[in-house]
């Protein structure tokens, strides 16, 4: 029997979970941002300039997500889009100087919260665990790849409607 509390994904997504949840609170009170839109700002600073396809496989978030905080970001004026003029489906994405601004703000307090996470690890202890989960991060890859192969998504078939009861009737 699986014992979920030693389930290395589900220990994985508590973490998550937890830090997100610390996180978003900062994001959303002081900052009116989701940490989506959070990640967003924080990769277009590290990327700029860049597209909403960079920033799919930088965050390894799914598009829709990506797309949705993006046009977000646009429509508050903290990232900026820009159309190629040969080809209007493509659009550069750079940060505003009120995104800049909101980023310099967030990622010290950022920095400062994963920092207060990692104290409880020694140096050795930390360079581990960024190798393991390097590692790890490679593994799951290879394995989304394999299984994408062996297993394509098929869409899911249609609910049957329901049965009427015989006491409705």
């Amino acid at each position: 029997m699986l014992c979920l509390q030693n389930f290395l994904p589900y220990k994985i997504s508590r973490l998550d979970n937890d830090l997100s949840a610390g996180l978003q609170r900062t994001y959303s009170l002081r900052f009116g941002l989701n940490v989506s839109q959070w990640r967003m700002l924080a990769a277009a600073a590290q990327l700029e300039p860049t597209s909403v396809t960079e920033l799919t496989d930088y965050s390894g978030m799914d598009k829709v997500t990506v797309s949705r905080a993006v046009r977000e970001l646009v429509d508050r004026e903290l990232l900026a889009r820009i159309l190629n003029e040969n080809d209007r489906r493509r659009a550069t994405i750079t940060l505003t100087e009120a995104g800049r601004s909101l980023y310099e703000q967030i990622a010290p307090e950022a920095t400062a919260y994963e920092q207060e996470l990692l104290s409880v690890l020694d140096g050795k202890e930390l360079a581990a665990l960024h190798g393991f989960l390097d590692r790890l991060l490679d593994q799951a890859a290879v394995l989304r790849q394999s299984r994408s192969r062996v297993f394509p998504v098929q869409p899911a078939a249609p609910a049957k409607p329901a049965r009427k009861s015989r006491r409705s009737a």
